[in-house]
């Protein structure tokens, strides 16, 4: 596990202040395109209840709700909270810790959890809350950064000597399976691994911006030749663990 962490955020209150000021100055977004493709990925039943844990700005909630699924989003920073109600004013939304989820045990049919654990003061505690909100058949959908990503923190380390430092509170990097040892070592099971690479967009403005960046469309091409393990994200597909029942 590599971890990098700015010397002021000692506490989850100091990161929870960190990221409301984060949000005030305009957050942190993937593309539409990113979205649609993991709702693609996990096929949600519309009228089952899916939680999206660190919610931020609510895209992701937002594009599940479009597709008839309940949906909560829950984030500990009013700011990306209030963000996120700018943008959809009719999104179920919260402001709960994601290591202290304020929702009843065993009650969403899928908890997605996307590019945020890694930031957590305690890691442990937040796989612990998505086994424990998630129910026996529900699925956990959680996406973690590799640090021995070939066309990401490699080449940053190449060129800087340096780890990638993104400007969030706390970040961390681990590999495919190290990764997967403190899920299933925290109540849940990993059923299916899939890597998250370059994709081709699925929106006008996504399309407008990829081709301002041509080597997006190349990494999309070449992402094909990337080994599994050297990939730069992994998304985890996970059930709540038979031990928990």
């Amino acid at each position: 596990m590599i971890e990098i962490r700015h010397t002021t955020i000692t506490n989850s209150s100091n990161s929870q202040s960190a990221y409301d000021d984060l949000y005030s100055d305009g957050g942190i977004d993937l593309s539409d395109s990113y979205y649609l493709w993991l709702l693609e990925k996990i096929q949600p039943v519309p009228g089952k209840l899916l939680v999206d844990v660190s919610c931020g700005r609510g895209k992701l909630a937002a594009f599940a709700r479009a597709r008839g699924v309940r949906v909560i989003g829950l984030d500990f920073s009013l700011s990306a909270i209030k963000a996120a109600q700018r943008s959809d004013p009719e999104l179920n939304l919260f402001i709960s810790d994601g290591e202290q989820i304020a929702l009843r045990s065993q009650c969403a049919d899928y908890v997605t959890h996307i590019g945020n654990l890694e930031h957590y003061q305690d890691p442990e505690l937040g796989v612990q809350e998505v086994a424990r909100i998630l129910k026996p058949k529900g699925t956990a959908v959680i996406l973690l950064p590799n640090g021995f990503s070939i066309a990401g923190n490699v080449q940053h380390v190449r060129r800087t000597g340096q780890v990638f430092d993104d400007g969030q509170p706390i970040q961390r990097y681990n590999t495919r399976q190290g990764w997967q040892d403190l899920l299933e070592a925290n109540g849940l099971t990993v059923f299916k691994t899939i890597r998250y690479e370059h994709f081709l967009p699925k929106t006008k403005h996504d399309w407008l911006s990829h081709l301002k960046r041509p080597s997006r469309l190349f990494r999309w091409a070449m992402a094909w030749a990337i080994p599994f393990n050297l990939s730069n994200c992994f998304v985890y597909f996970c059930r709540r663990s038979s031990t928990l029942d």
